[in-house]
């Protein structure tokens, strides 16, 4: 068994290379599809032609006949000659089978007649035909079906020579059985032509829409390739890496081959992956965003932002992460925080430590103005003590400014 699939392999690779699908064409342009029909059309029929071919021959010999196994032998030489001789360009060696198959069905219905198989050869190259040539050449055969049946009633009419066809009909039911025949072609050829022209239409969309999936496949790598943030997709049910881009591998230290062989825990500090485990075995359907803490290569914590989806890479369930550092914007907010505070303790000292002395002050000045005569020497001091803790606290309050003063980025 193995050896017959052994030659069976080697067969198929012999009609590849005799019908290649990139040949030149000059005649018309052949539809790569149309090719590989033809050429498996050929491959599974040569065999059983040949295996026909041998009944055949063998059975005229038996009755005593030499014209016709001397001819289908050279017939039979002369077509292959030409279908497999690769200098000869693919649609040349398409039309001269198709011409040297119709020598051979009319040479059938002449000196055969309606018996022999001359009239399914003729109807077999119209399928054929309308099968493997462009729109453009599948009612060629028609008319020459055509010529050929007036061709054979002419000869029946003014019996130019004897043929069993003479025998059989008159030109009346001639022209019937031809009908017929040329009917049935045409018929076949318009079914054939509207099936295969669908198809055709059908492929060709396909293809369309597959360069537009390419694009776009192309266009959103491109993208998670060369963003600048880090981004990676990783397995739902393992966690394993399944992609990374270069923006990843310069955050976390690790290569892509390292990154493809660990497990998202690795990039989160111990003390982060239950807190992991939580977020992921609560939303596995759904996409998620939030600050967590990541871990490079070097062991050193920096918080990102996440924002995660559902994705099918390959026909795998996964999930995709675009991981945004945001070091400096937690450090900000920190600052901010601690300046609040301080404007916090500013306001206090405003309050309590300011207002005071101020009180103290106004309330001295009222009593100066009240008695300007009096010795006034315990209020001064009173006065004095006064402005200098007005002073202090004002230069406390300054200092504590600009010590909280948010440094330009």
């Amino acid at each position: 068994m193995e050896r017959v699939k052994s030659y069976w392999k080697k067969y198929k690779k012999t009609f590849e290379y005799v019908f290649p699908v990139e040949n030149q064409f000059t005649l018309f342009r052949i539809s790569s599809w149309r090719i590989d029909l033809f050429r498996n059309t050929m491959m599974y029929c040569f065999p059983i032609s040949l295996v026909g071919l041998v009944l055949f021959l063998i059975h005229e010999f038996i009755t005593g006949k030499v014209f016709f196994p001397a001819f289908m032998v050279i017939a039979v030489i002369l077509l292959m000659g030409f279908v497999i001789n690769r200098k000869i360009e693919l649609d040349y060696r398409m039309v001269i089978m198709v011409i040297l198959l119709y020598f051979i069905a009319v040479i059938y219905l002449v000196f055969v007649g309606s018996d022999g198989p001359g009239a399914l050869y003729l109807l077999i190259i119209t399928f054929f035909t309308a099968m493997i040539f462009p729109p453009k050449a599948t009612y060629i055969p028609l008319i020459i079906n055509t010529l050929i049946c007036i061709g054979i009633g002419l000869i029946i009419k003014f019996d130019i020579f004897p043929t069993p066809l003479s025998d059989t009909y008159d030109l009346t039911l001639w022209i019937a059985y031809s009908g017929n025949l040329i009917f049935i072609s045409f018929v076949s050829v318009l079914m054939i032509g509207s099936i295969l022209n669908g198809f055709e239409r059908t492929r060709i969309k396909e293809v369309m829409l597959l360069k537009k999936l390419d694009t776009s496949e192309r266009y959103y790598r491109n993208v998670f390739d060369s963003n600048p943030v880090p981004m990676y997709i990783f397995e739902l049910n393992t966690g394993n890496f399944l992609k990374v881009n270069e923006a990843a591998v310069k955050k976390y230290g690790y290569s892509k081959e390292e990154f493809l062989s660990m497990n998202i825990t690795k990039i989160r500090p111990a003390s982060e992956i239950s807190k992991l485990m939580d977020i992921f075995s609560t939303i596995k359907t759904r996409a998620y965003s939030g600050i967590l803490t990541h871990m490079n290569k070097e062991g050193q914590s920096f918080p990102v932002e996440i924002d995660t989806n559902i994705v099918n890479l390959d026909g795998i369930d996964a999930r995709l992460v675009l991981a945004t550092d945001v070091s400096k914007r937690v450090n900000y907010i920190r600052m901010i925080e601690k300046q609040n505070q301080d404007f916090k303790e500013i306001a206090w000292i405003q309050s309590h430590k300011v207002r005071a002395p101020l009180t103290n002050i106004m309330s001295l000045t009222d009593l100066m103005l009240q008695d300007p005569h009096e010795d006034h020497i315990d209020l001064l001091q009173m006065l004095k003590r006064s402005t200098t803790q007005l002073n202090e606290a004002i230069e406390s309050i300054v200092h504590q400014a600009e010590e909280n003063q948010i440094p330009p980025e």
